[in-house]
């Protein structure tokens, strides 16, 4: 699954929230029971698989001696986990605990990001327009050009 474009939405009275067609359709058809793990990452709801989800775990396993910045990262993913099931219309309920840790209340911008999705609050993808990149160093260091 590769998760591309966003939506902008807004949360119901219970915390509900209605994920864009594609993505509803995406996880509805790779995954039989519909149900997707949303936790806390980068300051922001992201939701996964629970086949991701385990391979995150084992990967940070490997990590004998993390760093304070490292251990506070993975109290974070594990103190945020909740498991969603996502109904037909696409809707999701984002528990009490991850809407306020994403500061996320009314209107968010739901948001493809390649292998997960990511929730935001309207304003912070506001903040996140108007920054300037410049990547230009960090994708020559890697060798990638960009074919446009």
């Amino acid at each position: 699954m590769k998760f591309r474009g966003h939506a902008h939405r807004s949360l119901d009275d219970k915390g509900r929230l209605i994920l864009p067609p594609e993505f509803r359709d995406m996880i509805r058809a790779a995954l039989p029971d519909a149900v997707i793990v949303l936790t806390i990452y980068d300051k922001h709801v992201i939701g996964i698989t629970p086949e991701q989800w385990t391979r995150l775990e084992a990967e940070l396993e490997k990590i004998k001696t993390p760093s304070r910045a490292l251990q506070n990262t993975i109290r974070l993913f594990n103190s945020g986990y909740t498991e969603a099931h996502v109904g037909k219309q696409g809707r999701i309920a984002i528990p009490a605990h991850l809407r306020k840790s994403g500061k996320l209340d009314g209107e968010v911008v739901v948001m493809g990001a390649g292998k997960r999705f990511e929730i935001w609050s309207a304003e912070s993808f506001e903040r996140l327009l108007d920054e300037d990149y410049d990547v230009s160093t960090e994708l020559a260091e890697n060798n990638v050009s960009m074919p446009f």
